[in-house]
């Protein structure tokens, strides 16, 4: 358990940067019409380089938070519900405090909730994504074993040495 946080952190810190400099990006360039590193707000506070090295910083939480929570699905005596759940959870309250931070979005309570919602969709979205897949794994799985049983069976019939 402890091996697959450290390595799952480790690729979300990376993930993590890469992703929240490409959203803020697109926010500025959405809200803005031109690409900023970092939001205005943040770089009149810290400065330039100060806002990229705080964003960064967050970035990297923020992807070792929703990488390394996947491990949270490993723990056996936890339902997939229950698992979901916590996960969901993390990430919504890691993203809302980032992006509060970082001023993605204002501290009113209309920006929280659409981000909120957008959060809990992209999560459903992706779990239903993920959930398809597996199921189709397990699947061929389980038919590729009952075809091994059946030709186990049918070559022991056959066998030479009965």
């Amino acid at each position: 358990m402890k091996k697959c946080l450290i390595t799952k952190s480790l690729i979300g810190l990376i993930v993590g940067a890469l992703v929240v400099h490409v959203i803020t990006l697109l926010v500025n360039y959405f809200s803005r019409g031109q690409f900023l590193v970092c939001m205005p707000e943040l770089t009149e506070r810290l400065g330039l380089a100060g806002a990229v090295v705080v964003q960064t910083m967050l970035a990297a939480i923020v992807g070792m938070i929703a990488f390394g929570g996947m491990c949270l699905f490993d723990i056996e005596e936890w339902s997939l519900l229950r698992a979901s759940v916590v996960h969901c959870a993390l990430i919504l309250i890691t993203n809302i405090v980032v992006g509060l931070l970082l001023h993605w979005f204002s501290c009113h309570i209309t920006p929280i909730l659409i981000m909120t919602c957008i959060i809990i969709f992209v999560y459903a979205l992706i779990w239903l994504i993920m959930y398809a897949v597996w199921k189709r794994e397990i699947r061929e799985m389980n038919r590729l074993a009952d075809e091994y049983k059946r030709n186990a069976d049918t070559s022991e019939n056959f066998s030479p040495f009965r």
